[in-house]
């Protein structure tokens, strides 16, 4: 557990190498919440950090390919999670079958 000392009203430091730890750097947010009987400070960005892989170009294209793929009926609709399971694994073995 860390010392902080209250600095003005509302205000806290911490130790630096808590917020090294975090990966908190001079001029990111951090959300405060209140949990139980204490507080919980966690980083984050306008997109909290442990989501930040979705903003990323990469991901944002796979989103898009996705959206074109529903839009033009590119998808398969199953009866049963056993019959999307079963077709999962078809593709799979026939995948298999042709890198021998």
């Amino acid at each position: 557990m860390a010392n902080v000392q209250q600095v003005q009203k509302r205000m806290l430091v911490s130790l630096a190498q808590i917020a090294k730890d975090i990966n908190l750097n001079e001029g990111d947010y951090i959300l405060i919440e209140k949990k139980d009987d204490g507080i919980f400070l966690r980083p984050i960005e306008w997109v909290d950090k442990n989501q930040k892989y979705f903003w990323t170009e990469q991901w944002q294209e796979k989103m898009q390919q996705s959206q074109q793929d529903l839009d033009n009926g590119n998808y398969k609709s199953f009866e049963s999670m056993e019959d999307a399971i079963k077709d999962l694994e078809e593709l799979a073995n026939a995948s298999n079958n042709q890198d021998k």
